[in-house]
């Protein structure tokens, strides 16, 4: 957080006896020089009132340079760093000096006080500052300027009296600033006693706390380490992390083996336990396939049992949109306009569709996908059919507009987000107006989405997924396009043709080389039309340094793009010297060295390329949107980052959501297409490396594709032949006849 206090920079002393004497300090921290990658531990100067310095070593709980804090524990003397004071506790404290209330009112904590108007404050009031916001708030009136500001600024200042305690209280608990606001937020001054009595409850309801922090705290608070609401915790824990793995529900034996490695206690309380959890609702029982004894998260049986209710009613109410013999005559008149002749499979899964409900179209590269969704698009408008497309991300919906040559957006946008209520506008109560709707890149649809989109589509409306159902699938739980067609429910035409004038790029060429289980055709580096390349390099080092000069050199020549807007780099994993915490580090300092530092706790610079990494409708940014950094509002605490047309204002509580997007997973980027795409592959990757997630990541280069890395992890790839399955029940759903009041009671 940037300060308006003023720091002297001098050459640091040994601390005098009379200070080592001392376990206490109060002052602040006047420069983080370093921040373990969790935040739990920072080498810093802190400063104390006198503007005497020392290093110190801790947790600092988030606090912000320039805030004032108190801290306390013992010296300890380094051979080589000499006295160091090791922090074990730090707590925020009020001010005393004029300096120090500068600093704090002007570090934006208190909402509606920014770096001026804490200037004008403690230049009228000095060190009573404080007092007469407390005290005799209207005297502020007196400030020039000030006056329309007075009564919200009152207002504020009550709310942050009240949340003072809470906010200390969250601080020794180690959570940070960002995590603290949403705790406030979300229990308001309950948040301690609920930490207190079950803190439990809050890793179940509150985003970014989960189990393990609530079970550090309820070992500090004495809660015992077999207590139901521990296991019941556990189970939920358990499930809820199997979705991030991309499951919807687990067996009975595996949910118990993960909760009793977890957990450490007796086995037969756990088991106890699990019929507790569902009895209380926190899990939900339910057979699946073969399989009696299957657990879900209620929310995931919920969503995923809907899909397939809502599957079946698409299905059943399904009408013509056009009688065969107009079908004919647009389907040759698009021919003939667009001097084009369709396939056969083509043709006849335009016939299928045009018999309305739903269906699924899926294929790889070059196979006609996107010229099969304009044939329909054509020949359904002459129908006076109200179309509506859309795609899981802002990328894929601006490629869909591009290339069908109309309006298209991203589903949570068509769906329309109401914070009011707290959901979506449009679902069974309030429908979408379409007679059409075409989904792309269904792939990266995960059950919650699927869900959302399939219950706000009224009976009678055709729905068509497209997508390459051998990419990777959702980033979220569930398998939904893939469960669409196993089902056999579903009527799906699955293109094989590649068209002659995709066969000609080796980018498609190697994708279909790559899914059949085949190795890369080589590239002519002399080529002038050659899209794709294989660089060798065996050391990460050597990868690291062969990638910068291909974003710095070698791809902007060639195809004179900006290597930060056209190129995008992807590799398998966030962490390692080949990941994208490295890699993003690596990149900033080599394309955006310049670019102005936006303060201690804004971590980006001017003209950063960041992606969003959760779904927050307050904002109306999603997950894998990219956007620019443009610069940064201290006085309201907001950063400003551009995503295509429109610009985002995010509070600091909020930048946990943003990373650095100059090189991202190739999970991250589906949906999207780059103009080029560098991919890393490297064996330290191995547990990534398959072939949907290799084949993947070239389909997302447009114009040129690098792919460097050693040969070892490239067969290593290719050999692989998909993910481990995932554990998803629609399908099985779909196949069983079942009574309503089975899957919805």
């Amino acid at each position: 957080m940037a300060s308006h206090r003023q720091f002297k920079p001098r050459p640091r002393k040994p601390p005098t006896e009379e200070l080592r004497a001392r376990k206490e300090f109060h002052g602040a921290i006047r420069l983080v020089t370093y921040t373990a990658e969790e935040g739990t531990f920072q080498v810093v100067t802190f400063q104390l009132e006198d503007e005497s310095e020392f290093k110190a070593v801790g947790n600092f709980y988030g606090a912000p340079a320039g805030e004032p804090i108190r801290i306390k524990g013992e010296w300890r003397e380094h051979p080589t760093h000499g006295w160091t004071f090791h922090v074990e506790s730090a707590a925020p404290q009020p001010p005393t000096s004029t300096d120090a209330m500068l600093a704090y009112l002007g570090s934006g904590l208190i909402p509606g006080i920014g770096p001026k108007t804490a200037k004008a404050i403690v230049d009228r009031f000095g060190e009573k500052s404080l007092q007469v916001i407390d005290e005799t708030p209207e005297l502020l009136r007196e400030i020039r300027g000030l006056g329309r500001k007075v009564h919200a600024i009152i207002e504020r200042w009550e709310e942050h009296k009240a949340t003072r305690e809470t906010m200390l209280f969250l601080k020794q608990q180690g959570f940070s600033n960002a995590i603290s606001a949403r705790l406030i937020r979300h229990y308001g001054d309950n948040a301690v006693l609920i930490l207190k009595t079950n803190p439990y409850r809050v890793g179940l309801e509150v985003r970014n706390i989960g189990f393990m922090k609530a079970d550090e705290i309820a070992a500090r608070m004495g809660i015992a380490r077999d207590s139901p609401e521990r296991v019941q915790a556990a189970f939920v824990h358990v499930l809820d992390h199997a979705s991030t793995e991309g499951h919807t529900y687990l067996p009975r034996e595996e949910l118990l083996a993960r909760v009793k490695k977890l957990l450490e206690v007796d086995p037969q309380l756990i088991e106890r336990t699990l019929a507790t959890a569902v009895a209380n609702k926190y899990l939900r029982h339910a057979a699946v396939g073969g399989q009696a004894d299957c657990f879900f998260m209620p929310s995931l049986y919920a969503t995923e049992t809907g899909c397939a209710r809502f599957v079946r009613g698409l299905m059943q109410s399904a009408r013509q949109l056009a009688p065969p013999a107009e079908v004919e005559a647009r389907l040759k008149e698009f021919e003939s306009h667009f001097r084009f002749t369709l396939a056969p499979q083509q043709q006849d899964a335009l016939r299928m569709v045009a018999t309305g409900g739903i269906a699924v179209i899926t294929g790889g590269p070059g196979t006609g996908k996107t010229t099969l969704v304009r044939a329909l698009i054509h020949v359904l408008k002459n129908e006076k059919r109200h179309i509506a497309l859309c795609s899981p991300t802002g990328r894929a919906a601006q490629r869909l507009s591009e290339t069908t040559h109309e309006e298209a957006g991203t589903i949570h946008r068509l769906l329309k987000w109401n914070p009011q209520k707290g959901g979506f506008s449009h679902d069974q109560e309030k429908p979408l107006e379409c007679d059409v709707l075409i989904v792309d890149e269904a792939s990266m649809l995960d059950i919650p989405l699927a869900f959302s989109l399939l219950r706000a589509v009224k009976p009678g409306t055709a729905v068509i997924f497209v997508g390459d159902v051998d990419q990777l699938p959702s980033v979220g739980p569930g398998t939904f396009l893939r469960d669409l067609i196993v089902s056999g429910c579903v009527r799906t035409t699955r293109l094989q043709t590649i068209f002659r004038q995709a066969n000609a790029s080796l980018i498609i060429r190697n994708s279909h080389r790559i899914n059949e289980g085949h190795g890369f055709l080589p590239a002519d580096d002399g080529n002038k039309k050659a899209d794709f390349f294989f660089i060798e390099r065996k050391e990460p080092e050597e990868i690291r340094e062969a990638l910068l000069a291909m974003l710095t050199e070698r791809i902007p020549r060639r195809l004179g793009c900006d290597p930060i807007d056209d190129v995008q780099v992807l590799t398998p994993m966030r962490r390692g010297a080949l990941g994208t915490h490295e890699l993003n580090v690596l990149i900033q300092e080599r394309l955006n060295p310049k670019g102005f530092a936006l303060g201690t706790e804004v971590r980006f610079r001017r003209g950063d390329k960041v992606i969003q990494n959760v779904n927050n409708y307050e904002l109306n940014v999603y997950n894998g949107d990219v956007g620019k950094v443009l610069g940064v509002d201290q006085e309201a605490r907001q950063l400003r980052v551009k995503f295509g047309r429109e610009v985002v204002r995010y509070p600091f509580e909020n930048l946990d959501e943003l990373e650095s997007a100059y090189a991202i997973t190739i999970h991250k980027s589906q949906g999207s297409e780059y103009p080029a795409v560098v991919v890393i592959m490297h064996t330290s990757h191995y547990i990534m490396l398959k072939r949907n997630l290799l084949y993947t990541a070239i389909t997302r280069g447009k114009k040129l594709v690098v792919v460097i890395g050693n040969r070892q992890a490239i067969f290593q790839a290719v050999q692989s032949s998909g993910e481990a399955e995932r554990m998803t029940a629609l399908a099985t759903w779909l196949m069983r006849p079942v009574e309503k009041n089975e899957l919805f009671d």
